[in-house]
């Protein structure tokens, strides 16, 4: 059984299948809980809400793909290193998005050549 850390209150069933690569997208989810129905198990309970919310203590289980998690919450560590790690994404996505701003106000306007030569 492999554990999954929560570093927040809850995570969804749709998130989890997406962050497990099961699907790309929450579409893919729900169409992938629907064929699955009956096949994934919450508390050993078959569960196939997408928006369903995971919490610390919860047993997930999908034998096709046999996977077996069990929720468990981070500790303050664990929590202060994910926090620490989500500013500097941040700060770095920043730092990007005003870099392309600046090359962007610097690239010279191409001229355009008329579309129909000739024409006025």
């Amino acid at each position: 059984m492999q554990n999954y850390t929560l570093f927040e209150e809850y995570i969804t069933l749709g998130q989890v299948i997406k962050e497990l690569a099961i699907v790309n997208t929450g579409g893919q989810a729900k169409l992938f809980l629907a064929e699955n129905e009956g096949n994934i198990f919450l508390n050993k309970t078959a569960e196939n809400r997408r928006g369903k919310k995971l919490r610390a203590g919860d047993i997930l289980e999908i034998p096709k793909f046999e996977l077996f998690i069990k929720f468990v919450q981070a500790s303050a560590e664990e929590v202060a290193a994910y926090e620490e790690d989500r500013a500097e994404e941040e700060r770095v996505k920043a730092l990007v998005k005003k870099m392309n701003a600046q090359v962007k106000s610097q690239k010279p306007k191409k001229a355009t050549k008329p579309r129909f030569p000739g024409a006025k």
